[in-house]
Parts: C-alpha cells; structure tokens; sequence
C-alpha cells in the first residue's frame, strides 16, 4: 500500500515459483503441518497503473529490499493450526524473509477438495520492519510504501505417491 501523493494505490506481485508441502488431516486438523519455500526473484509487479520503466524500478526495489540476492528464499513453516467455522483455519507459524525469521498468523480455507488435491485460500498481514526491512520510498519520500502488506493467496497442492 503507498503512502504519500500515491496514497490509496497499491502494488501487486505474483510469486510464480514457490514449493512445498502439506502434510494435511481432515480428521485432525490440529496434526497437519505446512512448509513453503518461494522464491522471491520469482517476484513479477503486476501493476497496470505505473509505467514499464515504473515496473522494472518497482520490482528492482523489491528484490534489494526482500536482500534476494543473500537470501534468495521466503520460507514459511507451521507451528500450529487451529480449525475455524467455514472451513477456514488459523495457521500459525514463522515466516523468513531476507534472512529475518518472525512469527506470522495465517487465515486459511479448505476451498475444494478433490480426491488427488487440494485448493487452499488464505490471506495474511505482513509487517515489513518486523523483519528489518525498510519500505522503498521516492521523490524525498512525497511517495512511499506503508510497512504493512497484505497477502493474499491460491495455492493448489497435489497428492504425490
């Protein structure tokens, strides 16, 4: 989310290359666990409201603030998962970025199952200076980007034998 003259924009990125596992107990929901590894040059800026210069910049800054180039992975792991109405649960767990572990709450929802996958939905916040990252700031800081992150994900996971 910006700040500044560009305040009530915000900036969308895909991660396209990300892995894991989830070792996942309808029964037990409590017992299950969850490990991602994303790769965080996997980054591509999806804004359509800046120019492709603008991207490039934009996407160059991310990867200098997330350090890709000392800590080219983003990994979260579960410590504990607690079931919600819905379908949804609460995953708790610790998330690294640039080399910075913290604790992160994930919301998350069963959206479909099929008999050989899984369709999570979720959603988390996520607090840049948690994690010692400074938010990328321009034009003396008349534009900047607020600490907070919001994200928000699909993630289909498939049965391996």
């Amino acid at each position: 989310y910006k700040t500044g003259v560009w305040k009530g924009r915000k900036h969308l990125f895909l991660f396209r290359d990300y892995r894991g596992t989830i070792h996942f107990d309808p029964a037990s929901p409590e017992k299950s666990t969850v490990h991602l590894t994303v790769a965080g040059a996997s980054a591509v800026c999806q804004d359509t409201w800046v120019s492709p210069s603008d991207l490039k910049s934009i996407q160059s800054k991310a990867f200098e603030m997330m350090n890709v180039a000392g800590h080219p992975q983003l990994v979260f792991s579960s410590q504990r998962i607690v079931p919600r109405d819905g379908g949804w649960y609460v995953v708790q767990g610790s998330l690294k970025i640039g080399g910075n572990s913290q604790p992160v709450t994930v919301n998350v929802k069963l959206a479909r199952q099929q008999p050989d996958a899984l369709l999570f939905e979720g959603n988390a916040e996520v607090r840049l200076k948690d994690y010692g990252l400074k938010p990328p700031s321009a034009a003396l800081g008349l534009i900047g980007t607020r600490s907070e992150m919001k994200v928000e994900f699909t993630l289909r996971a498939t049965t391996v034998r």
